[in-house]
């Protein structure tokens, strides 16, 4: 799973679309840091969370 603020944007996502065996094993969820509980149904069920990105 990954989360994107908009996974429609292309521009963006495209790189993580093209990664080895992305269209069996990656999904894109919307969520964004300044939405609170946008983040809720994307990490239901993990046991673990990898931040690695920040609003600027």
């Amino acid at each position: 799973r990954a989360t994107v603020r908009d996974p429609a944007n292309l521009k963006k996502v495209r790189h993580l679309l093209e990664l080895p065996q992305a269209a069996t094993r990656l999904t894109l969820w919307k969520a964004d840091l300044d939405v609170e509980g946008s983040f809720n149904e994307a990490i239901t069920g993990c046991t673990g969370v990898f931040h690695v990105a920040t609003p600027m």
